[in-house]
């Protein structure tokens, strides 16, 4: 496979596990379960980490799998893992929706490049950073433009939802560097969701109860082996070829389609400010896709 077609198939695998991720809202409020979503992420975590699990064991990879275990970096990735997931519920606890979701996902991609290249990557390419800037400027219009006052100052709040966009791109940046080990990808995010399962599930563990009912099984099997297992075999895809900021930032493709969801199939309204957020976060990612096939990387 060339350079091209690796990078054109990373960059769709990478938008597509993005899409994915965009459903899960519109699932957990169609679902009707009414769990903490500490809850809802630990199960997820853990049926998405099992099924990942499976993967690497019925592809011959279980001893390969055990190994990871051994090794410092993938426990920092599952510690970064359950971090993500705490933070941000903390923070969006404390500032709001909106503003909880903006820091942590807008910090996301600028983190990722940054830790990659002073861990000894590559300096980011000119057009990731005008890409970043642009889809971060339609990440603010997006999220700004729904607020219906859920928004206040908290500075725990904004604390917490930096460290969750930080905590993505530790997790991003170290599965980039594992894989680039010739260590599989699947067998990396099994290992550190597993880790990170296991350490968010006591934080869950009271609403547990609340998914052994028919729409709660399939809630958690679509947020686990759907937008978890599958999203991020997808995910695995990017961060083998793709450098991690480019991953961070495409996976902004995210709020664009939970958008898209809550307007169609959950008739939501959205403002005309939303729409050129979207429409700014299509553009930038687009260009970013066809500067990153091109390059190769």
């Amino acid at each position: 496979m060339t350079k091209t077609s690796a990078a054109t198939t990373a960059v769709v695998a990478v938008i597509a596990s993005a899409t994915l991720f965009g459903t899960t809202g519109t699932a957990r409020i169609l679902s009707g379960v009414e769990a903490s979503s500490v809850a809802i992420a630990a199960a997820r975590l853990l049926v998405g980490a099992l099924g990942l699990v499976v993967i690497s064991v019925i592809s011959g990879r279980g001893a390969a799998l055990m190994a990871l275990w051994r090794r410092p970096l993938v426990w920092v990735m599952g510690i970064g893992v359950a971090a993500y997931q705490a933070l941000f519920f903390v923070g969006t606890g404390l500032v709001g929706v909106a503003i909880g979701t903006l820091a942590s996902l807008a910090l996301g991609p600028l983190m990722a490049g940054l830790l990659a290249w002073v861990l000894g990557g590559t300096a980011p390419r000119a057009m990731w950073w005008v890409s970043t800037v642009i889809a971060i400027g339609g990440l603010s219009l997006l999220t700004l433009g729904g607020v219906r006052g859920d928004t206040n100052f908290n500075t725990l709040g904004i604390v917490a939802a930096i460290g969750a966009g930080t905590a993505y791109a530790v997790y991003t940046v170290l599965g980039s560097r594992l894989t680039k080990m010739s260590l599989s990808a699947v067998d990396v995010l099994a290992a550190s969701f597993m880790i990170g399962a296991l350490l968010l599930l006591p934080l869950g563990v009271g609403d547990i109860a609340r998914f052994a009912t028919p729409t709660g099984a399939a809630l958690v099997l679509w947020l686990g082996v759907v937008a978890t297992t599958l999203a991020y075999v997808l995910f695995g895809k990017g961060i083998t070829h793709l450098a991690p900021g480019t991953v961070a930032t495409l996976n902004l493709a995210e709020p664009v389609v939970a958008t898209a969801l809550g307007m169609i199939v959950l008739h939501e309204a959205i403002s005309g400010m939303s729409l050129i957020g979207c429409a700014l976060i299509a553009l930038s990612l687009s260009v970013l896709a066809v500067s990153t096939v091109r390059s190769g990387a």
